[in-house]
């Protein structure tokens, strides 16, 4: 801001403090630069000013990714959500009995009452042991002795068609009874086996291997599952209907009744002491 200020170059008033002064030579006045606030002290305030832009400018993307993150992890209700990805949590032990153990890459987690499961987790069962799993959804999810079981996906989407979760079976049985909160799962709920993948539509079934090579599949109870492969796809809509996959290329059988004594061998797979 310029400033006027009458009078000789020589004798005339002085100009302001906190300004930057000057002489016309033709008039002999004074004119004043006002400055607004302090000035930067020569090179050295220069340099602290464009440290403290440079900073602001590098920290502004890590401000701007943890609004995201904080936005992402709380849902149309306000309620904090854990997210599904990678090795966060999608549940815990709700009973054991006997060994069971947790494989990640080379880690080995022991699992007991209320230890966390994460994604990608390969569960792991000794002999005469059973693990039951809640999963965030309500889902319940129980294993049999010698059983190896991978949580390679689990996505609880916050709108319809967002969430997908791909379960897979090595080897040995398993129960599985799908939680009340539907809503936080809108794409595909399937489990793959060796021969095949089992398809779930808000369902109890059975499933795994009984003493064969062959995988076997009962609907409990619900709306049911499907059977697909490479070959063809078949659907269990009958409670106590249960399907025999006996190859990966064949497509697989229509469903029938399972006499009681196959039904009984199947529950005691999972079944607690």
């Amino acid at each position: 801001m310029l400033h006027h200020y009458p009078g000789r170059a020589r004798g005339a008033s002085a100009a302001p403090k906190n300004s930057r002064a000057q002489v016309d030579k033709s008039s002999g006045h004074w004119y004043a630069l006002a400055v607004v606030g302090p000035a930067p002290a020569g090179r050295k305030g220069v340099l602290v000013e464009t440290l403290k832009a440079a900073l602001k400018t590098l920290l502004f993307p890590f401000f701007l990714a943890g609004v995201l993150l904080t936005s992402l992890a709380v849902p149309f209700g306000g309620t904090p959500v854990a997210l599904a990805a990678g090795t966060e949590n999608l549940g815990h032990v709700s009973r054991v009995q006997g060994s069971a153990v947790a494989r990640q890459g080379r880690e080995v987690r022991s699992l007991e009452l209320n230890s966390q499961v994460k994604r990608e987790d390969t569960l792991l069962t000794a002999a005469g042991s059973r693990l039951e799993v809640t999963m965030l959804d309500e889902t319940r999810l129980t294993l049999g002795a010698d059983t190896e079981f991978v949580l390679e996906r689990y996505d609880l989407g916050r709108q319809q068609g967002a969430g997908a979760v791909l379960l897979r079976l090595t080897k040995g049985a398993f129960r599985l009874a799908t939680g009340e909160l539907t809503a936080l799962r809108g794409g595909p709920f399937e489990v793959g086996t060796p021969l095949g993948v089992i398809g779930i539509r808000g369902t109890e079934f059975w499933g795994g291997f009984l003493g064969t090579e062959e995988v076997n599949v009962l609907l409990i109870s619900g709306k049911g599952v499907y059977i697909k492969n490479s070959a063809g796809m078949t659907e269990i809509l009958k409670p106590l209907e249960g399907v025999t996959l006996r190859t990966a290329t064949a497509p697989p059988p229509a469903p029938t009744l399972w006499s009681p004594d196959k039904r009984a061998r199947a529950f005691k797979t999972v079944e607690f002491d």
